[in-house]
């Protein structure tokens, strides 16, 4: 590792409930400033709980938060009623789980969370995403139903907690979207209006009063795909990363705009499933975290990277650790000093909760 990347491993819980954690979120739910994490699986019970952030190196307190079977990767954090408190959504995995859910937070989140249905047509809800996507100056929650082949989103009602919401506030985007994985809602083309980036298409609003979008194909032949997006050479225009996270072969590229020609950082992720922007070393330039799983069968000790930009939109890698398989990781500063941090856990068949604290 070079010297000037050093992270210190903590592991926030050896045995936690359930099995296949799926969903990792971090945010701030008690109001205290730091923000503490959300893990989700398919199993429980429960199969959604959070673990309140202590400070410092203090216990890591797990609270249940509710049971929702089969709970799929992805997770949004958002004020779904407004009330000033941080709800969730999230959906479930399978053919004949159909059900997309927002988690309402209680005024004491250490309580039950309520379960409230917002759609039951579809299935397999990977990914979740919140965004303005219509211009009209409301969020709009974003989703993909893998089985469902849908990517659509839903203006959220007046009364959230209407099961399921109204079908007259949904709007289809595709319905032939294929197996898609990854979401992001940004002006990838700086034209002040917001694109949604889905897999390995991106989708612009044409004429939203018919619900017709265009769809342009940007990495034919990539698949599964998680996503990311930021300006990476300083230029002023975004670049998309993809990796492909269900692959035994997974291919990570950068895709520069206008003719988004993939430059190919590696070709060999064993299923990496986590990928990250931020700027690790404070040098003030986004850097690139990507994890791999275990599955019980990699053949090689799972990794994990941080790709350094180290200016112009070039990148150095660096094995930040070795021999811990890592899922659906997320990176933020969890120890309020301002560094990103890393939260992550295996798939399967392992257990733990993982945090590796940023010492650079």
């Amino acid at each position: 590792m070079p010297a000037n990347f050093r992270f210190r491993h903590v592991v926030i819980d050896a045995d936690p409930p359930g099995s296949h954690h799926d969903i990792t979120l971090l945010h701030d739910l008690t109001g205290n400033g730091l923000r503490d994490i959300i893990i989700g699986g398919k199993q429980g019970p429960p199969n959604l709980f959070w673990y309140e952030n202590p400070g410092g190196d203090g216990h890591w307190q797990r609270h249940e938060m509710a049971e929702a079977d089969d709970l799929e990767a992805g997770g949004v954090v958002f004020d779904v009623n407004g009330d000033g408190r941080p709800d969730i959504v999230a959906g479930q995995q399978w053919r004949e789980g159909k059900l997309l859910w927002w988690f309402e937070c209680p005024e004491d989140p250490r309580e039950p969370w309520p379960v409230r249905v917002i759609e039951d047509r579809f299935a397999k809800y990977h990914d979740q995403a919140i965004g303005d996507v219509d211009g009209d100056g409301e969020p709009e929650l974003v989703f993909l139903s893998q089985f469902g082949g849908v990517l659509g989103y839903y203006d959220i009602p007046d009364d959230p907690t209407v099961e399921p919401w109204p079908v007259e506030r949904f709007h289809m985007i595709d319905d032939e979207i294929d197996d898609a994985e990854g979401l992001a809602i940004v002006d990838i083309d700086g034209d002040g209006v917001i694109e949604i980036i889905a897999g390995t298409r991106i989708y612009a609003p044409e004429d939203l009063s018919a619900d017709r979008w265009s769809r342009h194909e940007f990495a034919a032949g990539y698949t599964q795909t998680r996503v990311a997006v930021a300006d990476f050479a300083g230029s002023g225009s975004l670049q998309i990363v993809l990796v492909e996270g269900e692959s035994d072969e997974g291919r990570m590229a950068i895709f520069d705009p206008p003719d988004w020609e993939p430059r190919v950082l590696r070709s060999d992720l064993f299923h990496p499933h986590s990928l990250e922007i931020a700027d690790f070393d404070g040098d003030g330039r986004p850097d690139i975290f990507v994890a791999e799983m275990g599955l019980g069968r990699n053949p090689h000790e799972p990794q994990m990277f941080v790709f350094r930009n180290t200016g112009g939109g070039q990148f150095d890698e660096a094995v930040i650790a070795s021999g811990i398989p890592t899922h659906e990781a997320k990176v933020a500063d969890m120890t309020g000093d301002g560094r990103p941090d890393i939260v992550g856990k295996p798939y399967d068949p392992e257990r733990h909760i993982d945090l590796w604290i940023n010492e650079t």
